[in-house]
C-alpha cells in the first residue's frame, strides 16, 4: 500500500496512504492520520544521516535502556554501543541522553504550536 509521511506547518507528522475500494478499479480511499512513532524512525534516520545500527541504538536509548542492556539486546559489546551513542550524539548535535531525548521529541514529535 502506498504510504508517505507529511510534516505540517504546525509541526505535526501525518501519514497519508491510499487503497482501492473493494470491487472497484477506479475508486480509491485516501487515509490521513497522525504518524505513529515507528513510522518516523526512517525519517529521523535520513534527517541525521544515521546508519541502521545507530538508529537502533538511538531508539533503545530513547526507551531508557542502559548501554549494557542495549549491548545485550543487539548482541554487541558495550564499547560498540558507546561508539554508536557517541556517533549519534555528534550527528544530532547533542551531548547527553537527556539532550537527545529532548531534541528528538521536540523536533519530531511535539507540535510546533506547543513550543
Amino acid at each position: 500500500m502506498p504510504l508517505t509521511r507529511l510534516h505540517t506547518a504546525s509541526g505535526r507528522w501525518l501519514t497519508l496512504h491510499a487503497s482501492r475500494l473493494s470491487g472497484s478499479d477506479e475508486q480509491m480511499a485516501i487515509i490521513i492520520e497522525p504518524a505513529a512513532p515507528h513510522q518516523l524512525a526512517p525519517v529521523i534516520e535520513r534527517a541525521y544521516a544515521l546508519s541502521r545500527r545507530e538508529t537502533q541504538v538511538m531508539q533503545l536509548v530513547l526507551q531508557g535502556l542502559t548501554g549494557r542492556e542495549i549491548a545485550e539486546r543487539l548482541c554487541i559489546s558495550p564499547l560498540t554501543v558507546q561508539d554508536h551513542v557517541k556517533a549519534v550524539f555528534e550527528k544530532v548535535g547533542v551531548r547527553s541522553r537527556g539532550e537527545l531525548a529532548a531534541h528528538i521529541f521536540g523536533e519530531h514529535y511535539l507540535p510546533r504550536s506547543a513550543h
